[in-house]
């Protein structure tokens, strides 16, 4: 379940929270699966990104024209923009005020959006972002769309209203969207806690659910969250969240990983462990200064991605990092 934590960052709130109190499973090394070690990791500064970049639930990094950007939680989505994915500058929100509709769906939302997602289809770009209250499984995702992203003013997004929501903890909770183009074919994962991670289909023309949703991880209330759908060869991959976040240096997120040869799954780990039943290979977690990584994303046509971290360098403040894929086997491991 998400909750809110305000982070004054470079002057601007922006955070998210999960708050629930769960038991932790013990896993391995960041590469197979043991609980996330503190350690101190050396040589991690080659490839990172420069100077003080808060982030939280960064969303897939996309390029449009010279620029890349990413879109974060917070106020009105906020973004930011580089030419080299190493330099980031802060560049104009998405919303000036909140969509009307939000409050039939979450009454007493306020302008913090939560964990957006950005994919390429249909002529335009289409940013999937979640609406939610404190602790609450009463949530939406929306919609809207531009041609073409600029760091400026400039871009004229149109709201296209609510793609899924949920009212109760029994639903797979409407936030956290990560979504696949696959060929003619488009999919959205989400969910948080609660019922678990659902893949649906999504319709490329109006960008909006088609079919019924399938639970492919989690359940029971138990700590999966922020799914990153990817495909690789014949294979999907399910990157999902366990742990908690927003707990700065104390935060325990990690990484875990199953594959499947259908976006609806069933996902399973290199022991054959069901995703919906407590399966999962880890791929990423606590590696010195760099503590609970999450909200994994692949930029499109590449073998590089981005998580959030809480710098233990900088009192656990959320920062943005690339990540870089590797596959051996058909199996995927995480690296800085």
């Amino acid at each position: 379940m998400k909750t809110i934590t305000s982070l004054v960052l470079f002057a601007i709130l922006f955070a998210s929270c999960q708050n629930e109190d769960i038991t932790i499973p013990a896993n391995e090394s960041a590469a197979q699966a043991a609980e996330p070690q503190n350690s101190q990791v050396k040589n991690l500064t080659a490839k990172t990104v420069s100077g003080n970049v808060p982030s939280h639930d960064p969303g897939t990094i996309v390029k449009s024209g010279v620029n890349y950007y990413v879109f974060t939680t917070g106020d009105n989505i906020p973004m930011t923009y580089s030419t080299n994915l190493t330099s980031w500058t802060w560049g104009t929100s998405v919303f000036t005020s909140t969509p009307g509709w939000i409050t039939g769906y979450v009454p007493g939302f306020n302008k913090t959006f939560w964990a957006p997602d950005v994919a390429w289809f249909n002529n335009r770009w289409n940013m999937y972002y979640s609406c939610s209250t404190f602790g609450s499984a009463t949530s939406a995702i929306g919609l809207v769309t531009t041609p073409a992203i600029s760091q400026s003013a400039g871009t004229n997004w149109t709201d296209r209203g609510v793609v899924v929501s949920s009212s109760s903890a029994s639903d797979v909770n409407a936030i956290d969207p990560s979504i696949l183009v696959d060929g003619s074919n488009v999919y959205m994962a989400y969910g948080s806690w609660h019922a678990g991670i659902g893949v649906i289909q999504i319709n490329p023309s109006t960008g909006k659910t088609t079919g019924s949703k399938t639970i492919v991880a989690g359940g029971n209330g138990a700590s999966w969250e922020a799914p990153c759908l990817i495909k690789e060869g014949s294979y999907y991959y399910m990157f999902v969240n366990r742990g908690t976040c927003c707990n700065g240096v104390n935060s325990t997120y990690y990484i875990v990983v199953g594959r499947s040869t259908s976006p609806f799954g069933p996902f399973v780990d290199k022991n054959g462990v069901s995703l919906k039943s407590g399966g999962g290979t880890t791929v990423l977690a606590a590696q010195g200064n760099y503590i609970g990584p999450g909200h994994l994303s692949r930029i499109a046509g590449t073998q590089k991605g981005s998580v959030h971290y809480y710098d233990g360098a900088d009192n656990g403040n959320p920062k943005l990092e690339i990540v870089y894929f590797t596959w051996s086997s058909g199996w995927p491991s995480l690296s800085y």
